[in-house]
């Protein structure tokens, strides 16, 4: 009759293999899942970066610079020049008794005056706006600056949190692990007693117990 402890032996040892694989698969689905999920913010953070980036570099074509320009000089020469409009010759009062010659030179004197006067505040205004423009579009680099550097930094800190995560899901098979060790060895214990006489090096004298089948009956005889 076959020694039961050669059963009990293999049975023990495909159970230990099974959990062991049981624990690899475990351990790889989890570190699959944290894979997936770190390629994917980092997609996510990449896509941000790249829309952070066109929103920066958006104001730096050839048309919006000129339309910035023009809207920043217009605005700065309707302040100037309405100013200069109170500057108008017919609102300036003249001495009665003045002679009317005195008064066409003192005209056309002020009359040259605001257009020069108006002339200079084009050219100052142009001026201002070009400063002006220059200086939103280092406040726009700048800004677009710290949004790299915010973003960059979430990448590398979601690059450092990917190794704990692979930690964390090397111990997902655990408990499965630790069983396949002990049915191993318990595997080991029952091929120890079968190279030393099996059931019957434990019980001297005593009958081997039949392994009962399905259905009933003395599996192995």
């Amino acid at each position: 009759m076959c020694d039961p402890t050669l059963i009990i032996t293999g049975a023990l040892a495909l159970a230990s293999t099974a959990a062991s694989q049981a624990s690899a698969r475990k351990v790889a689905k989890a570190r699959n899942s944290a894979n997936s999920a770190e390629f994917a913010r980092q997609q996510t953070l990449s896509q941000q970066q790249e829309a952070a980036f066109n929103q920066t570099a958006a104001p730096f074509t050839r048309n919006r610079q000129d339309a910035g320009l023009d809207a920043a000089t217009v605005a700065r020469e309707n302040s100037l020049i309405g100013n200069l409009r109170a500057l108008d010759p017919g609102s300036i009062p003249t001495a009665g008794s003045a002679p009317k010659v005195v008064q066409d030179n003192l005209a056309k004197e002020l009359n040259r005056s605001l257009g020069e006067g108006k002339d200079f505040a084009k050219r100052l205004s142009r001026l201002g706006a070009v400063g002006e423009n220059q200086q939103q579009n280092s406040f726009g680099l700048l800004r677009g600056a710290q949004d790299q550097n915010q973003l960059g930094s979430f990448s590398a800190g979601s690059s450092n949190i990917l190794p704990l995560e692979f930690n964390a899901a090397n111990r997902r098979g655990d408990s499965l692990a630790t069983l396949g060790s002990v049915l191993g060895g318990l595997s080991k214990v029952g091929s120890g007693i079968s190279a030393t006489g099996g059931f019957n090096s434990l019980f001297p004298g005593a009958q081997t117990p039949p392994i009962v089948g399905p259905g009933g009956g003395p599996l192995v005889r």
